[in-house]
């Protein structure tokens, strides 16, 4: 139960993909993002609840190589990234949803920071 002056949780829809953190410094992260944009965050919010893996080539796309997969739960998952502002990066693995249990899928943020990662600066080709 949540007590006074708490947050209030956005609910899932049924096809909608939760998110949660699937590492504490992402939460770090995201909070960092919160604080300096916002409303960017809110968009790719919707963006991840929505349709996680839809390629978009000006914002959001598949990690390569070593970046192209994610380990969560002893599962190997497939790894994006959305750009939240010029800078500002997501990383997430993507949980299919699961039909026969009729659970959602999940999107696991990996990463979240404010500054471009240099881990996937275009000379080394990840995109």
């Amino acid at each position: 139960m949540g007590k006074r002056g708490a947050l209030v949780p956005r609910p899932v829809t049924s096809g909608e993909y939760e998110i949660v953190f699937g590492a504490t410094d992402a939460s770090r992260g995201w909070n960092d993002l919160r604080a300096t944009a916002k409303n960017a965050l809110r968009d790719a919010y919707d963006y991840l609840t929505e349709h996680p893996t839809a390629y978009d080539p000006d914002r959001c796309y598949r990690l390569r190589g070593d970046l192209g997969t994610a380990t969560v739960s002893g599962k190997q998952l497939e790894q994006w990234q959305y750009k939240v502002t010029d800078g500002g990066r997501l990383w997430y693995a993507v949980q299919p949803p699961d039909p026969k249990a009729k659970a959602a899928g999940v999107v696991h943020i990996m990463r979240a920071v404010t500054g471009h990662p240099n881990e996937t600066d275009s000379s080394k080709n990840f995109r």
